[in-house]
């Protein structure tokens, strides 16, 4: 099995899930198709530099529906709870709803073989979260999906993306840059470079991970990633299910 990067056409024989990882494919879910991803990470990081550390546990899940064969809507909401750490003697908890957005995908052009595939997805980052998250304005986001098959066996698919956090005027520019593949039978794997610049400050990680195809509809994935920038060094590790339903 290669992951859903991998597949063309729109409602493709198996599930195409944006988990794992953090780069999602060009296609849609395929007309009248409900599709569900979900997940739940551990993340730690430490900054010697300034005496701080922390760690996070974070439940995400993604809906989708596609109204046409080449268009979809979708929303993800973010359930989060973190400890902060200043010293060994200072710490601070705090945690709720911190993340819940709106938006489109829409497949541009449908690629076969080596033939790369395009899709536009834009969205907007909601306000109506707990305060200790809240931002003072809606965040929009638009990514440019790129897709395709370098060979039997190896999928590429790079996100190209600018955004902003609903606090200033300053955009970000994000990246990802993944590489997927199968290993055996219904088993999948992949391993990605992704990052992102504010102004002159570039921060860069790496991730990687499995998918196991249950059904054709059903999708089990674990992964875990790390980096380290301006003394920061931080990881993660995330598992998670997808499953859809055709409606009509």
């Amino acid at each position: 099995m290669l992951l859903g990067h991998l597949g063309y056409g729109q409602y493709n024989e198996t599930i195409r899930s944006a988990r794992p990882g953090q780069a999602v494919g060009p296609f849609t879910t395929g007309q009248h198709v409900f599709q569900v991803q979900t997940g739940l990470s551990y993340g730690d990081f430490e900054n010697n530099d300034i005496d701080l550390s922390g760690d996070n546990l974070e439940y995400t899940a993604s809906l989708r529906y596609g109204l046409l064969e080449d268009f979809e809507i979708r929303s993800a909401f973010k359930i989060r709870s973190d400890e902060i750490r200043q010293s060994e003697s200072t710490s601070t908890k705090f945690g709720g709803f911190n993340f819940w957005n709106v938006g489109i995908r829409y497949n541009v052009v449908d690629g076969k073989g080596v033939k790369p595939s395009f899709g536009i997805q834009t969205d907007v980052k909601l306000t109506w979260v707990d305060e200790d998250y809240d931002a003072q304005e809606i965040a929009p986001r638009i990514m440019l999906i790129h897709g395709q098959k370098l060979t039997d066996k190896l999928g590429l698919t790079t996100n190209w993306a600018v955004s902003w956090n609903g606090n200033n005027n300053t955009p970000k520019g994000n990246y990802v840059i993944n590489f997927s593949f199968p290993i055996a039978g219904k088993l999948g794997g992949f391993v990605e470079n992704y990052g992102e610049v504010v102004s002159d400050d570039f921060d860069t990680r790496w991730d990687t991970g499995l998918a196991y195809r249950v059904t054709n509809d059903l999708q089990l994935d674990l992964s875990g990633g790390a980096g380290k920038n301006d003394g920061l060094t931080d990881w993660f590790i995330d598992g998670g299910i997808s499953w859809r339903v055709k409606l009509k």
